[in-house]
């Protein structure tokens, strides 16, 4: 991947989360607020970051990612599956996981060419622009940022 902007943002809005939930107590950890816990959000991402190797490799091959199809339900069925399977209360387990997930997207991201992540293999988002790895990658940059803070706001209500 020649094109480190877009990996870069997703590394340091991924960074900038975990830094922030490790800060968080146990208690805060597991606190639900807006129907979500941190916990629950972590479990979110964990599963959208494998979710985008499969959404890329579809892109990549034309077709549109599965997960579109949730989209009107602003992917409400998806994320439920998420957070049940990472049904772990333990933060540092979690984590962990998260990590790992990080870790496996961003290899994939930096083995493909450069010239593939801005590429439009004529698949269309819902939105009606061409969809590209970038493009989902940079939303999925967006979601760590929002759900960052989100819980911050979250803790600087209380």
């Amino acid at each position: 991947m020649s094109d480190s902007k877009t990996l870069n943002l997703l590394t340091q809005a991924y960074l900038r989360f975990t830094e922030f939930i490790d800060s968080l107590s146990d208690e805060q950890f597991l606190s639900p607020m807006d129907g979500w816990t941190p916990r629950d959000v972590v479990a979110h991402l964990i599963g959208w970051n494998s979710l985008m190797i499969e959404a890329s490799l579809s892109i990549l091959a034309g077709k549109p990612p599965a997960y579109y199809e949730d989209a009107p339900k602003d992917y409400s069925t998806i994320n439920a599956g998420f957070t049940a399977k990472f049904s772990s209360e333990s933060k540092r387990d979690l984590l962990a996981e998260l990590r790992s997930s990080m870790e496996k997207l961003e290899g994939f991201l930096s083995s493909l060419p450069g010239e593939e992540l801005t590429a439009d293999h004529g698949v269309k988002h819902h939105s009606g622009n061409p969809a590209t790895v970038a493009g989902i990658i940079e939303s999925l940059a967006g979601d760590y940022q929002y759900h960052t803070n989100q819980i911050e706001e979250w803790f600087d209500n209380l």
